[in-house]
């Protein structure tokens, strides 16, 4: 029988044994090693091993499972519609012509909240491309920000898998998570898609090579509609705003009156899963009514949407569950007291614990759901002078940090933006290491300056 660190170093082992070594799916890993660890720790009984994994994984899909395959809708919708594309042509009609680095970022950084980075740089690249075929130069600056605004907040920001994950299973409010998840992401943001897309781009030039697939000709055939085909830019972000905003009216009420003064009606309207419901439904509207086809023949393209979100809610529910295990195994008090007697602040070890596992088996999602059951049991035992909600943010970053060729996003940007492998080195995993230590310094700084307790 295995005591919290023993069970801890084993769960980890496992998880990039039966990813890197036996190529298993992320649910099969996970789940098998919530198995394997709640029958060999020494603090769960014998007979409670399975009901604790199990329990876990529903504990963690009653929150979150609906929420994910709503959030899988509405990006398949956004795309579809054309609202996507239209979100971008307006960021690069505010910045203007000369600046599509900026609108490039922009775009990246709104769109990857709702719909997952690789569906984000895969409506990007060919505008990428396009715009270079017009400039004949900045490649490199202009493929660097497309990048960065859309790793940025698809690891901070809801409602993208990793930030809801991990904000539920430190109990932290999504409306809260959004907010400070969105302000951590600026400055990283820029320094890694501004500032050092210029600073490569003035010393290297890349000229694309090309690219094919089915899937990309279907996206330029959406990025190159006119104005007048695209939705308004009001109705494509109505699906991200509407959510988030009432999310976010139950958070301010919460803050002025607390729990006991907010009328169950703005309770209501604020549930996370009442929001993005409404979210999902507006999304589908706009598809239906732009597109002008009927609902019956809408609801058959969202197949793939569906089980998409399906699939991503059993990976992070399979987290859950080996969350679950390392609770009740104890690691949570060892992790504090290590924590207390090393001097080291939760943040830094959940950078450091995050930013390990995202190198050693290449996903961000796997890393923070990984994290976030690690340092969960910690937060209660610790006495924390910043609110929780930084740690969201630690997490993601670490999660962000030094991705390479074990990390599926390295091949989308890769293949996608005609890079040699040795060029994605430099627009992906430089890039995005220099975003998560920048981002490291920001949330600290701001757990000092604005600790929100």
């Amino acid at each position: 029988m295995l005591g919290p660190i023993p069970c801890l170093v084993l769960g980890i082992g496992l998880i990039l044994f039966f990813l890197l070594y036996w190529r298993l799916h992320p649910f099969l890993a996970l789940i098998s090693t919530s198995f394997i660890c709640a029958f060999l720790s020494d603090q769960i009984p014998l007979l409670e091993a399975i009901p604790t994994v199990t329990g876990g994984f529903a504990e963690l899909m009653g929150r979150i499972g609906f929420l994910l395959v709503l959030a899988s809708i509405i990006g398949k919708c956004l795309v579809d519609s054309g609202a996507a594309t239209r979100i971008i042509r307006s960021f690069s009609n505010t910045f203007g012509e000369g600046r599509e680095e900026y609108s490039f970022l922009a775009s990246s950084f709104v769109l990857s909240m709702p719909v997952f980075f690789d569906t984000v740089f895969y409506l990007l690249a060919p505008l990428v491309r396009a715009a270079y075929a017009r400039k004949k130069r900045d490649y490199v600056l202009m493929i660097c920000a497309a990048a960065a605004g859309g790793a940025v907040t698809h690891a901070l920001v809801p409602p993208t898998p990793g930030p809801i994950v991990v904000a539920q299973t430190l109990d932290i409010s999504l409306g809260l998570t959004f907010l400070v998840g969105t302000l951590a992401s600026i400055v990283p943001a820029m320094v890694g898609g501004i500032w050092y897309a210029n600073f490569l781009n003035r010393r290297i030039t890349i000229v694309p090579q090309e690219v094919y697939g089915a899937s990309i000709e279907e996206l330029e055939e959406v990025a190159l509609q006119s104005d007048e085909e695209l939705p308004s830019l009001v109705a494509s972000l109505t699906p991200i705003v509407l959510p988030v905003a009432m999310i976010s009216l139950v958070t301010v009420a919460t803050m002025i009156a607390g729990d006991a003064g907010v009328p169950p009606v703005i309770q209501l309207i604020g549930d996370k899963d009442v929001a993005f419901l409404v979210g999902a439904a507006a999304a589908i509207i706009l598809v239906v009514v732009h597109n002008r086809i009927r609902f019956r023949d809408f609801f058959k393209t969202l197949e793939p949407a569906l089980a998409s979100g399906t699939v991503i809610a059993f990976i992070t529910c399979a987290g859950g569950a080996f969350g679950k295990v390392l609770t009740e195994s104890g690691v949570g008090q060892v992790v504090a007291d290590a924590s207390r007697d090393w001097g080291m602040s939760l943040l830094t070890l959940a950078f450091i614990t995050a930013a390990l596992i995202r190198v050693a088996q290449g996903s961000a999602t796997v890393a923070m759901i990984t994290t976030a059951g690690i340092i969960a049991p910690a937060i209660a035992a610790s006495d924390l002078a910043y609110n929780p909600v930084y740690l969201v943010g630690m997490i993601g970053f670490g999660a962000t940090t030094t991705p390479w060729m074990n990390d599926s996003g390295f091949w989308i940007v890769c293949k996608m933006a005609g890079l040699t492998e040795a060029e994605t080195v430099k627009v992906w995993t430089i890039l995005l290491t220099i975003v998560a230590f920048t981002g490291f310094g920001w949330i600290w700084l701001l757990s000092k300056v604005l600790p929100l307790v």
